[in-house]
């Protein structure tokens, strides 16, 4: 019932370079739910530089509170997943519902209340999984919840930032003027900063595959909000990319209902 590795690893990638991005903790109160309008970058907001840049961007996205996110997995990998997201300082707030549709798979996953549901079709016979359940499945909902939480890695992408390149002049994306920034990441030191990375991906694994530096570029509007996140081609694995959209629209998350819940030990067989 697992991704193939080369969606495993590109998924970890785009998700470690996305909404994960910290730098030090923001002193801003999150929004509930994006029940908040996105605010509008200061109009001395000045550049975005290495020292400032993590801290925008996370306080920015808290502040905006809720966005809606898609994946392209890259040319190794035959699929895409969307995901409408709640995001908040305290990871037992996070909120997220995730379509995926991966080589032929699809699935509906949903991350509440500190639990993670996952509906594969018939494979899981059109009921949801309790990862909780699972063998490894905490391990992997802690993952999850690591990626998404921007203050889940207070400094950790920073402390991996290898080279800084910062373009005001990026493409205009969905009528957004941009900032193009980027990114040279160690490795082994981004995949570090995260408390849990999935199971059967080891930071070694990611390391060798990848090689010992990522590049990101990363996109950025004068409100400090991500609109798009390009990982080149790196091991192998296949150019991925996140679009990001609707920041601040109300997002509501429900736990499945107990009738749509599978017996997980059942299906282990």
């Amino acid at each position: 019932m697992k991704l193939s590795r080369k969606a495993t690893l590109t998924t970890s990638i785009l998700l470690a370079g996305g909404l994960a991005l910290t730098g030090c903790s923001s002193p801003s109160a999150p929004a509930d739910g994006g029940t908040t309008t996105t605010q509008e970058a200061p109009a001395k907001g000045g550049e975005l530089t290495k020292e400032n840049f993590a801290e925008r961007i996370e306080k920015a996205q808290l502040n905006a509170g809720s966005a809606h996110m898609t994946m392209q997995l890259g040319d190794s990998v035959d699929g895409a997943l969307e995901a409408d997201i709640v995001l908040d300082k305290d990871p037992k707030k996070i909120q997220m519902q995730m379509s995926m549709d991966v080589s032929g798979m699809t699935s509906d996953i949903r991350l509440v209340d500190g639990k993670m549901f996952m509906n594969m079709g018939e494979l899981s016979q059109n009921k949801f999984l309790d990862m909780s359940t699972m063998p490894g499945g905490a391990g992997d909902i802690s993952a999850m919840i690591d990626q998404v939480n921007p203050g889940s890695q207070v400094g950790g992408f920073s402390a991996a930032l290898t080279d800084f390149v910062a373009d005001p002049k990026g493409p205009e994306i969905d009528g957004v003027k941009t900032t193009q920034l980027t990114l040279t990441l160690d490795t082994r030191k981004l995949f570090e900063a995260q408390a849990q990375t999935q199971e059967g991906v080891d930071i070694d694994t990611l390391v060798s595959t990848l090689g010992e530096t990522i590049v990101y570029d990363m996109f950025i509007g004068s409100d400090d909000l991500p609109r798009r996140i390009v990982m080149p081609n790196a091991g192998g694995v296949g150019t991925g990319t996140v679009e990001y959209s609707k920041w601040g629209e109300p997002v509501k998350v429900e736990a499945p209902a107990a009738d749509e819940l599978a017996d997980a030990s059942a299906l282990m067989g």
